[in-house]
This record gives structure tokens, C-alpha cells and sequence, in this order.
């Protein structure tokens, strides 16, 4: 398969629709002041900063499709790359013992980023779950959509980047 062209199991318009949902949602974090200093001082996202804000608030979102979002996300739990014995293996992520619900859902949304993104979801040829991941990350585009409307700043970036 030439790397070029995506593969015809992608569904190409649920990976469009996350990058551009997750990139407008990075962007409205930074804009908004949930910002930290990565390594050489390149802006990150602060993320965890984030989910204390709105600790406590998943359960006040009454929207169904927000909460089965919230419950499908955390039952597929996207697992990490992870290497062991100098391979590439998976790991399931668990939740700190100081973590509150709302950075570990983030965090879970992350990750489904991180792997589609940074080259997760295809090391070893085609991948064998695609069912699975496109559940994975459909909840987590359920997740942004109802994250962003629990703080009014990150609110007002969001709907001025559509």
C-alpha cells in the first residue's frame, strides 16, 4: 500500500472530523490561557489544567449523547504504545489515583489522538480492529463537543474558529 494514498478502511471523514475538532479545541485551551511550556519552550496545551477547571461537571451534562460518548469512551479505552523488551506492545490505561474523571477522560482522548496521529494504529500492517477504533473515536468527538461548552472562554474560541 502506497503511503500516500489512505487506505480504503479509513473512514476518512470521522479522522477529518477529529483532527479539526481536536486541533480547534487545542487552539481555544492555548487561546484561552490553559497553556504550559513544552520543551524548548514551544506552547502546549494544558490539558490537565483543563479538566480540574471542569472537575466534577461531567455529571452535570444531561445531553445523552454526551454521556454515551463519555461511557463508550471509557469502556473501549484506547490503549498506549508502550515498548517492552525493546518491541512495541499495548497497554491499557488506568486512571490515577488522584485523577479526577474529567483529566482521565482527556487523557483517553489524547491518546485515541496520539495513536492515530503519531503513527499508533498501523505498526505492524493493517489494522485488525477497525470497528473498534472508529467507535473509539467517534465517542471522543462526542466528548470534545460536550467539553468545550462547560467553560464559556474555551466556548467563545471554539465557535470563533467555525
Amino acid at each position: 500500500m502506497p503511503y500516500d494514498v489512505p487506505p480504503d478502511w479509513l473512514d476518512r471523514e470521522l479522522v477529518l472530523a477529529f483532527f479539526w475538532k481536536f486541533s480547534v479545541f487545542e487552539c481555544a485551551l492555548k487561546r484561552e490561557g490553559f497553556l504550559r511550556s513544552g520543551r524548548d519552550d514551544v506552547a502546549q496545551p494544558d490539558w490537565t489544567a483543563f479538566g480540574n477547571s471542569i472537575r466534577g461537571r461531567f455529571k452535570t451534562i444531561s445531553d445523552s449523547r454526551f454521556q454515551d460518548a463519555l461511557g463508550n469512551l471509557k469502556s473501549a479505552s484506547p490503549r498506549r504504545q508502550v515498548v517492552r523488551d525493546g518491541r512495541l506492545a499495548w497497554e491499557q490505561i488506568g486512571r490515577g489515583n488522584a485523577e479526577c474523571e474529567e483529566e482521565f477522560v482527556l487523557r483517553l482522548v489524547r491518546t485515541a489522538r496520539n495513536n492515530l496521529f503519531h503513527g499508533g494504529k498501523y505498526p505492524d500492517g493493517p489494522i485488525d480492529e477497525v470497528a473498534r477504533d472508529k467507535a473509539i473515536l467517534r465517542a471522543a468527538l462526542g466528548v470534545l463537543d460536550g467539553c468545550y461548552r462547560l467553560h464559556p472562554g474555551v466556548a467563545r474560541w471554539v465557535r470563533e474558529a467555525a
